[in-house]
């Protein structure tokens, strides 16, 4: 039985924190360099609307999806980073040492997605990448989010989700549990780590799930765009705006 459990959160963040410095490397390789399109799909569909002031990125990792805005934003950008993992924190903000955000503003948090440490409606937009799954209750994470949100605000899911059309789920469960654990393996020695990312994806709720649960905690306009076949989706919601009455 592998180790790492999403019902025992300190595994996961323990095994989080195993792998934090190859992370960025192993993920350009186990994804063929496409995690980097979903990554820019992501950003596009919360920020170029409204192109936000403030972003909050959950299970923000090494900080790509939040920094790769910032270089992106037009405008003086407040972006608060949170992950439970420190290790994935530290990554983050070497990388952000590297870059010039002269004009913005980043904070970093520690912290549970099912907490988040802001206060009522104080962010523009809201994503999380590749976390959601690795979230004991998602549905408590989404309520988070959408009181975190400003009237109007914008939120985006991107997770690795299953293929629907046979030939490619075929193939694409043939790589998840035979070449991704090889390769998580040879690439950062933790192979149980790649293991629990195939039963991950296969266990989670289906893209529709995940865009009722936005639904059912206030969420509007929502939609499903599927990525590479399906291979990733983003859920995507927009927090009301507040009408007189």
């Amino acid at each position: 039985m592998n180790s790492y459990q999403k019902d025992d959160p300190q595994s996961i963040q323990a095994m989080f924190g195993s792998i934090a410095k190859q992370y960025d490397r192993t993920n350009a390789i186990l994804s063929f360099q496409m995690h980097r399109w979903w990554n820019s799909q992501l950003i596009h569909q919360v920020t170029d609307a409204h192109n936000p002031d403030s972003l909050l990125d959950i299970c923000c990792g090494t900080g790509e999806i939040a920094l790769t805005y910032l270089k992106r934003s037009k405008k003086p950008c407040h972006a608060y980073l949170l992950d439970f993992c420190e290790q994935m924190l530290d990554c983050a903000r070497v990388k952000a040492k590297k870059m010039p955000l002269s004009r913005h503003q980043v904070t970093y948090f520690q912290a549970d997605a099912q907490k988040i440490p802001l206060e009522n409606e104080s962010v523009g937009c809201v994503t999380v990448a590749y976390g959601i799954r690795n979230v004991k209750q998602p549905e408590e994470c989404i309520k988070e989010v959408l009181r975190v949100l400003k009237p109007g605000g914008s939120f985006g899911i991107l997770e690795l989700t299953q293929p629907t059309n046979p030939f490619l789920k075929f193939g694409h469960q043939l790589y998840l549990k035979t070449v991704l654990p090889l390769l998580g393996r040879l690439l950062t020695s933790n192979q149980q780590a790649y293991e629990y990312l195939c039963s991950s994806i296969n266990k989670f709720l289906k893209p529709a799930q995940v865009e009722k649960m936005l639904l059912d905690a206030g969420f509007v306009q929502t939609l499903r765009k599927p990525l590479a076949g399906g291979i990733a989706t983003i859920i995507y919601g927009k927090k009301p705006v507040k009408t007189l009455s």
